[in-house]
């Protein structure tokens, strides 16, 4: 079933372009004051949403927020069944989770504020188990998973980003959300070290972390990750923690870290 989402859906209040600034008439030239923007950015996007067999006879569902590479981007929705999640439904198989796959325009990346206003929209639509937001992707998509987790990095329940990557600093936000990578050997698209990497990190925050490399695969990598069930078993599993305790734990943690340092250096005096 598609839906669009229409413009003034969510007024995103970001620091972009065109709009009011407040005391706009106080500016003197030769001389710098302060301003405010305050605007309403509207956001458009197709996408296609599934709603497992059963839906009315649950109050809730897990929600799979699925991610397409480069080559899917543009206006027409049947790229979006290429791969992935999307192309198993069309195929006629049955997810026990509500699966949303935008597409994002030709010649644009994805964009976390933009996916965060679709999530918004979809739980105000649909039966969301907010505890259980899965996102993956794949190239494209898997590095559109890692950024919008570091973007909203208290939303999701668990991560399964393919042949993608990003930076070291945020996976550093999500070391707390379940995160199972999967890419291949041989990718020349996306080097197996950008994935290799951000993992490394984790590991070394001892975070819930799992990376799957197949020996022989290039950069298609998401083809037996999407056909092999554990993957949707796991996610499954995986539940959000609560905002709170996760702050609790990094703010013990912190502190922990200065008592550390802090008898090192009395050690050293």
């Amino acid at each position: 079933m598609l839906r669009k989402l229409l413009p003034g859906v969510l007024a995103l209040l970001i620091l972009l372009s065109g709009a009011a600034v407040q005391a706009a008439e106080k500016a003197q030239s030769g001389k710098q004051g302060a301003a405010e923007l305050k605007t309403s950015i509207p956001v458009n996007m197709d996408y296609l949403i599934y709603l497992p067999e059963n839906y009315d006879e649950k109050e809730k569902w897990p929600l799979m927020l699925f991610l397409h590479g480069a080559g899917e981007r543009g206006d027409d929705l049947d790229l979006v069944t290429i791969h992935g999640p999307p192309m198993l439904i069309k195929n006629g198989k049955q997810f026990p989770f509500i699966v949303v796959s935008p597409q994002c325009p030709k010649d644009q990346l994805w964009q976390p504020v933009e996916l965060t206003a679709l999530l918004n929209e979809i739980e105000k639509k649909y039966k969301v188990d907010k505890d259980r937001i899965y996102v993956t992707g794949l190239s494209m998509g898997g590095f559109g998973t890692w950024s919008l987790a570091a973007y909203t990095p208290y939303r999701f329940a668990a991560l399964v980003p393919i042949c993608g990557g990003g930076e070291k600093f945020w996976v550093k936000k999500i070391k707390h959300v379940p995160i199972w990578v999967f890419h291949g050997a041989k990718d020349t698209a996306v080097p197996l070290e950008r994935s290799q990497s951000l993992v490394d990190v984790l590991k070394k925050e001892k975070a819930d972390v799992s990376f799957t490399i197949y020996p022989e695969a290039g950069h298609n990598s998401w083809t037996e990750t999407y056909d092999n069930p554990k993957v949707y078993e796991w996610l499954l599993q995986q539940k959000r923690k609560p905002e709170a305790e996760v702050k609790a734990a990094e703010k013990k943690a912190e502190a922990e870290r200065k008592a550390k340092r802090a008898a090192a250096k009395k050690k050293k005096q």
